[in-house]
């Protein structure tokens, strides 16, 4: 628990593809009154302790920063807050690292404080915000960030809801011994700030009655990843490949979707050499959706999603915070043949990407709002494999970095094979392609190619 509040302290203080509709492993259960999911073991519901607490973090992580690691951000009084309220927003110069990730995880933390405190989505959102400006007034002797208080908040809350979630699948209270032991530490290490309020509430020893959890699948993937820079075969880097998908719910059931991210899913890749690494993570969690009739043979999900997309490694950077209108249409073409299809469009709230110029002002990246589009499709034949193509385009104005309009493009494609049940053998084809249009420097253009193969077993 320390070390994962010690990781917070130091981070705050300065292709999404569908490939398929989620089969699910069968853990649900309904209640007799209703069809309502029992999910996890909630506390008693409380306004006023996680406000405190978020406080108490605040304070903790400056306490930290300032006596121990003596950060000079960290030297605060009357005045420095009274600049930071004269002055108001500005941008900031941290790390890509820092700003787009590990703020939004230092964000799901004040959520996770509120929704471990039993309050609901739309309930413990504030208190993520309340929380970052706290510390953007008031904890640093910096001036509050633009970039920060989008960044910690609204991405924080789409981690903060998954993390929620995942940890308490993993709970089991009718547990004990070294299974609970287990348990309740790996969920911990999820959700640090759901066990800490288990433990001061005693619910982490509490002997009960088992969680009833929704259907999900879980996709663990081992293989190989090359990557062409500049699309030259003679310029290439090889990787190992690991990745892990979680599907939560089903999303062709949209009655049961009652609350936000009822359905969700997280995916993330690693590929690793002795040199580089390249690590994507891509999140997507439904905020409301219907089923809508547009053709008769056919069945149709429109939805609004929020979505968070990650990508980092030496050669190029991409992240996107986005609110995401899609519809998602699903065709029998035969007994054993079936064809999914999506088209979606977002608002990118907060979206940043590598420059080569941006070195000009301070920083190595690109900051700004934007919007995006994707659109799929997938051809599954049962008991054999499928073949899916998918495209995302992205569009990032720049309000911070060096002037420009940047567009991003993400092309997947790629055919898998039955193995045996439960396991495929897939090989994809992937493309990175950047545009960037600069009002003071000269316009850029790249692309990189790739090709990985590997081994995909669900459990």
């Amino acid at each position: 628990m320390a070390l994962l509040i010690a990781v917070s302290i130091n981070i705050t203080g300065q292709v999404d593809d569908y490939n398929s509709l989620p089969s699910g492993l069968s853990h649900s259960k309904y209640s007799d009154s209703s069809d309502t999911l029992i999910t996890e073991t909630k506390a008693e519901k409380n306004y006023w302790l996680p406000a405190a607490e978020v406080i108490g973090l605040n304070i903790t992580i400056w306490s930290y920063s300032k006596f121990i690691t003596q950060k000079d951000f960290a030297n605060i009084g009357f005045n420095s807050i009274s600049n930071n309220f004269k002055t108001g927003f500005v941008w900031d110069t941290d790390q890509y690292l820092t700003n787009q990730f590990l703020h939004p995880f230092h964000g799901s933390n004040y959520y996770n404080i509120a929704r471990s405190n039993g309050l609901e989505f739309w309930e413990a959102a504030p208190y993520s915000f309340g929380g970052s400006l706290m510390w953007e007034y008031f904890m640093e002797n910096e001036p509050p960030s633009y970039n920060d208080i989008v960044n910690t908040p609204v991405s924080g809350i789409i981690l903060g809801e998954i993390s929620y979630r995942v940890s308490n699948l993993i709970i089991d209270e009718s547990s004990s011994g070294f299974e609970r032991v287990i348990r309740e530490f790996t969920s911990t290490l999820i959700n640090p700030m759901l066990g800490l309020n288990r433990m001061l509430n005693g619910n982490m020893w509490h002997l009960g009655s088992s969680s009833i959890n929704p259907d999900y699948t879980i996709d663990l993937t081992l293989g190989s990843h090359s990557v062409f820079i500049n699309n030259e075969i003679n310029n290439s880097s090889s990787y190992i490949h690991l990745g892990f998908e979680l599907e939560y719910g089903k999303q062709i059931e949209v009655s049961k979707h009652n609350s936000p991210f009822d359905f969700f899913t997280v995916r993330s890749d690693f590929n690793v050499n002795s040199e580089d690494y390249i690590v994507g993570i891509f999140a997507s969690g439904v905020l409301w959706d219907d089923k809508i009739k547009l053709f008769k043979a056919s069945e149709n999900i429109i939805g609004i999603y929020k979505e968070i997309d990650f990508l980092i490694n030496d050669v190029y950077k991409l992240s996107a915070t986005s609110v995401t209108g899609q519809l998602i249409n699903t065709v029998s073409l035969s007994d054993n043949l079936s064809m999914i299809n999506f088209l979606g469009t977002s608002v990118i709230l907060m979206g940043g990407t590598n420059s080569q110029y941006a070195t000009e002002v301070g920083k190595n990246y690109n900051l700004g709002p934007g919007a995006s589009a994707k659109a799929g499709v997938k051809l599954l034949l049962k008991n054999i494999g499928s073949v899916f193509l998918n495209y995302k385009r992205y569009w990032i104005h720049t309000l911070n970095g060096a002037e420009s309009e940047e567009f991003v493009g993400l092309l997947n494609t790629g055919i898998s094979f039955n193995l045996c049940k439960n396991t495929d053998l897939e090989l994809n084809a992937l493309l990175y392609e950047r545009f960037g249009i600069y009002k003071y420097f000269p316009d850029t253009q790249n692309s990189n190619s790739a090709v990985r193969i590997f081994i995909s077993h669900t459990i």
